[in-house]
Parts: structure tokens; sequence; C-alpha cells
């Protein structure tokens, strides 16, 4: 079966893991499968699913990613600071400013060998301003030069990855339902932004979180429809499953399109059926294949079979 044929049902769900707060985002290591947590650091699930959190003091933990060293880099996103999370616990602030102006409501940072990569939702906090007015979200790129923005205008940057290659970096732009890639210049600039696969993916179809698989298939988070779609390695869109809460998001698309949008609307689209909120994708398991999905609204994972291997990060 290919990704193009596949589809899931409720009842192909599963749960992983107990307890857990918020879990934003989902990142696969050896040492086990970390989840961001609201508690103020990322926890750390076991084989069986029993968790140990690591940190303390990170406001609203949100997307990470993780050094070579097993330092973990965290957005707090309501600090509108990046942390680093180090091994044994320790905690710091990375980054809060450029030239002492506050970078604001950071996302998700993207490690990438010696750079940084950091996704801004809004240069204003709380974060729930990206959902009314202009579009002020931003990249910036921390690297051996300092930290500096490299791409702005964005509307609600959400995650943020390079790919496989090395050649890109994909951005999700949530406010405008699309994937945007950069080409990444050798001097760590941004080339000029385009869209990848659809220009708009759906009515409230705002993509939060992605992963790449193996053929280079993106997995995207849809989370106001408690979606899964996967853009195809070719730029096709195919809707994996969604589960609309139809009365929620008609009020949060009637508040955006008025400039009155905030984060409890956006909260209120939550489906009571197995994918609820969904933010984050992540592949593991020997055989690459089991998938890990985070939400805002859980205290666990959601967890399904792929038919294809995810790129294990």
């Amino acid at each position: 079966m290919t990704v193009r044929d596949f589809t899931l049902a409720p009842g192909d769900f599963g749960r992983f893991g107990t307890g857990l707060a918020r879990p934003e985002c989902v990142w696969i290591a050896d040492d086990g499968i970390w989840a961001s947590d609201a508690r103020g650091g990322v926890t750390c699930l076991s084989n069986t699913g029993e968790g140990t959190l690591l940190g303390s003091g990170v406001g609203t933990p949100n997307g990470f990613s993780r050094r070579a060293d097993g330092t973990f880099l965290v957005a707090g996103l309501a600090d509108g600071a990046v942390y680093e999370i180090r091994p044994d616990g320790t905690v710091s602030v990375l980054l809060d400013n450029i030239d002492g102006v506050p970078i604001g409501a950071a996302n998700y940072p993207c490690v990438d060998g010696d750079r940084v990569w950091i996704s801004v939702m809004t240069t204003s906090t709380p974060w729930d301003e990206a959902l009314r007015g202009p579009a002020k979200g931003q990249i910036i790129l921390l690297d051996h030069r300092g930290a500096r923005v490299v791409a702005d205008g964005v509307h609600l940057t959400n995650e943020v990855k390079v790919s496989p290659r090395g050649d890109y970096l994909y951005a999700a732009e949530s406010l405008q339902r699309r994937i945007l890639r950069f080409p990444i210049e050798a001097d760590g600039s941004l080339g000029e932004r385009e869209v990848f696969g659809p220009s708009d993916l759906g009515e409230g179809a705002f993509p939060d979180g992605f992963s790449f698989d193996v053929d280079g298939n993106i997995w995207v988070t849809i989370i106001c429809r408690n979606g899964l779609y996967v853009i195809t390695a070719d730029g096709e869109l195919h809707i994996v499953y969604e589960d609309v809460n139809k009365p929620a998001l008609a009020a949060l698309l009637e508040a955006i399109a008025e400039d009155k949008a905030n984060a409890e609307l956006m909260g209120g689209c939550a489906a009571t059926g197995p994918l609820v909120l969904p933010t984050s994708i992540a592949f593991g398991g020997p055989d690459g294949r089991t998938a890990y999905v985070g939400s805002l609204a859980t205290d666990f994972l959601t967890t399904f079979r792929s038919p294809t291997a995810g790129r294990l990060r």
C-alpha cells in the first residue's frame, strides 16, 4: 500500500504514555520517546509509557529538537524565549532577544548541525495575537554569527524543518493554510519562498507540525480539523483522516475574519474522537512505521501504523 491509498478509521488509533501535560511536540530517540510537557520541560517516555520529566521553569514548553550532545532546545511559548535543557536537567535561556528587541512568540527551534532555525508565530505576545491582524511571523537563524531574522511576514509560523537533503527549510504557515519552503544558501540566508503542495489546504486546514518519510512525502497535522494530511513528494494532497467539529470550526473562522480569534476558540475545535487537536508527528518503532502524534489537549500520545517508514530524527 502507498500513502495515496492509505486512510485511517477511528479504530486504527492507539494511545501511548500517561500523565503528560500538553504534549505539543514529539521527538523519537534511542533513549526514549520525548514530548514537551506543560509542567516546565520535556518528558521521556520509556518503552512501557512511563514518563520522567527533564527540566523545569520553561513557560509552556512547545516545539523542541535536540543537539548531538543530548541537549534539548525548547521554545517557551509563554515566555518568548528559546531554552536549553541539558542532559542533567540544567535549564538556561538560549535566546530571547535580538539586539535588545524581544523575539516574540517562539514556536519551534530546529537544530541543523551548528545552526538553529527558530520559528516565531508573531513578534508580539501572547501567541494568539497571531490569529488577529496582519502577518508578523518570522524565522530566525542562530549560528556562529549570532541571531538574525532571515524571513518575515509569515502568517503564524509553526514548525520549521530542514529537508532530508539539507537544501530547503520547510515551514508550516498556519494562517495561510499551506507549507512553505525556502532554499538554504551557502551563507545561511534563505532564498525566495515558494509553496510546496497546494496553495491552500482547505477551509480551516491550518497546518501545525509535519514530518518527512523515506519516500519524500510530508505528513502534516491539521490542528483545527483534527486531521492528518499527506503532501506527496510530487506535491499532491491526500487526506488520511479528519474529524471536524463543524460548529466550533465555523465559529473560529468567523472570528478570524473579524480579527477576534483567540486560543480558546481554537481549543474549542477539539474532537471527541481519537485524534484531538494534533500538533506534531514523529515516527519510531523497530521499522520506523509507528507514528506518534502530539496534541494540545491529551495526556497521552496518539499512535497509528504507517504504510511507509518515517525519517527518524
